[in-house]
């Protein structure tokens, strides 16, 4: 009797390890495909900035998006997406927020070093950018740090604050 006692003591510590184990991995394939999602849409705000399409911008964002700029002033949905759409009117430290270039002749921009963090219906996206821009004919590499807090609301992600840092 022994015997068979130390089998079953034995075969439920391996299932009390293996089921949780098990129960963890269509989590993180499930964060993995947000993560894909997520960068996506990344990708695509960069777009919106680049083409200056604002309807695509607002597509992405929450009504009640709040951004802070790398000059620490808040901006609302609205007010971003009249920059997007209009990059004259933007004070030049917070045109185009994304490229974050400080003026529209030539420009170019690299997401690197994205992460992704997800919780449950709430997701932090983080990065590092390091982008190129000509003025005057001086061609001038700037570094930001950003996140953008996406928060899924009626099956859709959609970004809820945003911040940018320049990296001195």
């Amino acid at each position: 009797m022994r015997p068979c006692m130390l089998h079953i003591c034995c075969l439920g510590l391996l299932l009390a390890v293996a089921i949780p184990v098990q129960a963890k991995q269509p989590q993180a394939d499930s964060d993995a495909v947000t993560s894909q999602i997520l960068q996506h849409i990344e990708q695509a705000w960069v777009s919106a900035e680049k083409n200056h399409d604002a309807t695509a911008f607002e597509q992405l964002v929450a009504d009640n998006w709040i951004g802070i700029t790398p000059n620490g002033k808040s901006q609302t949905k609205a007010e971003r997406a009249a920059e997007i759409k209009f990059p004259h009117i933007a004070p030049a430290e917070v045109r185009n927020m994304k490229l974050r270039v400080l003026d529209d002749t030539t420009a170019t921009t690299g997401t690197d070093d994205m992460r992704v963090r997800v919780f449950g219906d709430t997701a932090v996206v983080t990065g590092i950018d390091a982008e190129t821009a000509l003025e005057d004919g001086n061609k001038s590499i700037v570094h930001y740090v950003w996140t953008d807090v996406f928060v899924k609301r009626n099956g859709k992600w959609l970004v809820v604050a945003s911040q940018t840092a320049q990296v001195k």
